[in-house]
């Protein structure tokens, strides 16, 4: 994915109500937090972007794994 493409996953469950409470317990940047289910996995991936550049978005992954989350760049 190239700039503007980039989110960090935080996690993906299997539960609507699991996507709700993470959603709530973000930090909402500039590129707010959001679910997306995936066809292949019918998993709901919570995430936040996408960030504009490659670094905006590992700053972000860094802080959400500081605060615990097990957090991905997508």
């Amino acid at each position: 994915a190239g700039a503007g493409e980039t989110v960090v996953q935080v996690a993906a469950v299997s539960r609507q109500g699991y996507a709700d409470m993470l959603m709530s317990a973000l930090p909402q940047p500039d590129s707010p937090a959001a679910v997306h289910q995936s066809p292949q996995d019918k998993l709901l991936h919570v995430q936040i972007g996408p960030f504009a550049t490659k670094k905006d978005t590992e700053v972000m992954r860094q802080r959400l794994i500081g605060d615990g989350y097990n957090a991905i760049v997508k």
